[in-house]
């Protein structure tokens, strides 16, 4: 069974907290990521939505935000030297490959993105996702180009613990 990761983005919803709810209630995922860079409000109201749920919720690269009642921290690529200092929360990391894999060994999750091509970006492949998941002292999320039930079949065939995304959780199909 594969566990699913649903990231926010601000381009996706203008109510964000009936767009947040239809979501969960449509998709029931295992983990949610708060990606909006712009809402102290929106952050607080996603807490309190995922705690209803409860479902653990990360705050994407912003760390200074941790304490608003996150339940932990997506760190960003560029963010791996610091992940040892969160040691004492849920840990996720971005990678782009086999260097920043290996880097994100303190994490409790990485997603390993792009799979599938997306928004001008060439996808690495599932091939690659399995070599990956072979290598991940982490569990591995596939991230990237994730937009229906086509490429979440294609991940599952790999031995991965689950998909991230946000057009899969957020488009309206």
């Amino acid at each position: 069974m594969l566990h699913s990761y649903l990231i926010t983005d601000p381009f996706y919803y203008y109510d964000f907290e009936n767009t947040l709810i239809s979501a969960i209630e449509n998709h029931n995922p295992d983990y949610i990521c708060f990606r909006d860079k712009s809402s102290i409000k929106n952050a607080k109201k996603a807490i309190e939505i995922a705690k209803f749920y409860n479902i653990p919720i990360l705050i994407n690269q912003y760390v200074e935000l941790i304490n608003l009642g996150f339940d932990g921290i997506h760190f960003t690529s560029t963010q791996l030297d610091i992940i040892k200092d969160y040691s004492q929360c849920l840990r996720f990391a971005s990678t782009h490959n086999t260097k920043e894999v290996q880097k994100a060994k303190y994490v409790d999750f990485i997603t390993f993105s792009p799979i599938f091509s997306s928004k001008g970006r060439k996808g690495l492949g599932v091939d690659k996702l399995k070599e990956i998941s072979e290598i991940s002292k982490p569990k591995v999320f596939a991230l990237g180009g994730i937009v229906g039930d086509e490429e979440v079949k294609e991940i599952s065939k790999v031995n991965v613990y689950g998909f991230a995304s946000i057009r899969y959780f957020l488009e309206k199909r």
